[in-house]
């Protein structure tokens, strides 16, 4: 994963948070900003929220809507090395950033010839808008924040490079196989539990497992699954419950039937599709 990204909405999100400290907000696009760096921000504070690096870069982006290069790298580096060693950090990271590729307003499409914007210094073509006024409000608006505006645009392209990743996946000869929709719906198991059930929502039951062994607590349990598998052909599953949670590996034989396994690699059970 592209930590510059990540490092860029997180930019985004306390530049942002500082411009509209007491204020309103500027319409659909600086909500939907919001919601979705507002999302990761959660995420990396719970993770990485003492962390000097991670202060420095929120405290420059805050003062000065931007932070220096050497706040980027240290921070790039913190955030690489605890997803190199945590891989739920890791997917909850990835799962934000693709979620940006299909997030935000539909009216968005493009049609129609590219035009340039001029943001900090550089020229930044894209294509135009087919209506001419929703056009016209986001040129003003980068004229206004033309430091976010570049942000904005390093994140669509992020985006968009998790986006593609995710097709090729798909097309790659496993359709149906990769991500959440390879979850959704109810799956017998070869172990005594009973039948588990994953929504669309990513509320779940019956999948954390505790030592080998099905163990519900009580209340929600969400479950999440990386769009794409590791080296071993196997998807990253977690699994909450708070305060407890779990990683775990899926390996889909066919559409209906996979084979869970620990984060350390033993199988748990089987399980197939009702």
């Amino acid at each position: 994963m592209g930590m510059e990204v990540v490092v860029g909405m997180l930019i985004m999100w306390a530049a942002g948070k500082a411009r509209r400290a007491g204020r309103g907000l500027n319409g659909v696009t600086d909500r939907a900003l919001e919601l979705t760096t507002q999302r990761l921000w959660d995420v990396v504070e719970v993770k990485l929220g003492t962390d000097p690096a991670i202060q420095q870069l929120v405290s420059e982006s805050r003062q000065n809507g931007d932070a220096t290069p050497s706040a980027r790298t240290r921070a790039e580096t913190v955030l690489r090395d605890a997803a190199d060693h945590d891989p739920r950090f890791a997917a909850a990271l990835e799962a934000i950033v693709s979620s940006s590729a299909s997030g935000g307003d539909s009216a968005a499409a493009t049609s129609g010839p590219s035009s340039s914007v001029h943001a900090g210094g550089a020229a930044i073509t894209g294509p135009t808008f087919g209506n001419i006024k929703a056009n016209t409000k986001i040129i003003n608006y980068a004229a206004r924040n033309p430091l976010v505006s570049v942000i904005a645009i390093v994140l669509v392209l992020g985006a968009a490079f998790f986006g593609v990743r995710a097709l090729a996946a798909s097309s790659s000869g496993d359709e149906g196989k990769a991500g959440a929709g390879a979850m959704v719906g109810k799956w017998r198991t070869s172990d005594s539990s009973g039948p588990k059930v994953f929504g669309e929502d990513g509320r779940c039951t019956g999948f954390y497992y505790n030592n080998g062994a099905p163990l519900d607590i009580g209340g929600p349990m969400t479950c999440t699954i990386s769009s794409t598998p590791d080296a071993d052909d196997r998807y990253t599953l977690v699994v909450t419950q708070s305060p407890n949670q779990a990683t775990y590996k899926v390996a889909f034989d066919t559409a209906d039937h996979a084979q869970v396994y620990s984060s350390t690699g033993q199988k748990i059970y089987e399980m197939n599709r009702f």
